[in-house]
């Protein structure tokens, strides 16, 4: 399994689109710090900006699609799944492979995030220490609050890397996987909206999966902060407060659930793929 792993990365490590992408995001983030000091005279303070990674997550959850479609549908595309199926692996260790070098991928791409966002948001804003306590987190420093951005960005990468890697599994064009992948990326966001409204009149769908997306903007809750009814309440941009109704907890666990039986679904689909006409 280990060697699979370590193929795969090499072969994703190649490619001068992987680490393009990164750049680009090290570039965005600088870019938009800039305008930040720019906006705010240069008196906005460093903190602010990097206990929010910048607000870069949603450009690093692109990038990590972009490379799981494309990971699993060139195989079929370009033909090269029958000798990847020939050597002494089983369908389900190839799929784990691919899936587990995305989301190291995620990893990598996470750390640069953070600590780009941390130079950037003190090279070009008040620089101050990550220790320093940011209002609204009951009492957290921005580091820690930085970490747990980071690290509930990544559970959503799960959900977004489970999806991706299924439609990849069904779909032999690389180009329409990606596509799709990216639609998926930025649809869930649509649909989530719609759904957080419909949640008002039918309680029941407060466990939707596209609701999960929601879980960032209960980080405060998770810190202790009060949000207001029942600690459930939040302003979701563009549909004002509204009513979780779900805890950060049950959110964190119901994404590595609803991952978990994507991938599930997955593996077995792909275990009964026919590969003869790819």
């Amino acid at each position: 399994m280990g060697v699979l792993i370590t193929n795969e990365w090499i072969k994703l490590s190649k490619k001068k689109s992987t680490w393009i992408m990164l750049v680009m995001l090290v570039m965005m983030v600088f870019g938009l710090t800039w305008v930040m000091r720019i906006a705010s005279s240069g008196e906005m303070l460093a903190n602010d900006n990097f206990s929010r990674l910048t607000d870069m997550t949603s450009f690093l959850n692109l990038f990590v699609v972009i490379v799981a479609a494309s990971m699993l549908a060139e195989e079929f595309s370009r033909g090269t799944i029958k000798f990847l199926l020939i050597r002494p692996y089983s369908r389900t260790q190839i799929l784990a492979a691919k899936f587990i070098t995305a989301f190291l991928y995620a990893v990598v791409g996470t750390v640069i995030l953070f600590v780009s966002s941390f130079i950037a948001s003190n090279l070009l804003l008040t620089a101050e220490s990550p220790m320093n306590v940011v209002e609204g987190f009951n009492g957290a420093s921005a580091l820690i609050v930085a970490l747990s951005y980071a690290g509930t960005n990544l559970l959503l990468i799960l959900l977004y890397l489970s999806l991706t890697i299924f439609i990849s599994a069904v779909i032999r064009s690389q180009s329409l996987a990606v596509g799709l992948g990216i639609g998926v990326l930025f649809g869930s966001s649509m649909i989530n909206g719609l759904l957080t409204l419909a949640m008002q009149k039918y309680p029941w769908l407060k466990w939707n999966m596209f609701n999960m997306l929601n879980i960032k903007n209960l980080l405060p809750e998770a810190m202790g902060e009060s949000l207001g009814t029942a600690g459930m309440s939040v302003s979701v941009e563009g549909s004002g407060a509204l009513d979780l109704y779900l805890s950060y907890g049950q959110m964190a666990f119901s994404l590595l659930i609803y991952s978990l039986v994507i991938y599930i679904v997955t593996n077995w689909l792909f275990n009964k793929r026919d590969v003869a006409l790819s």
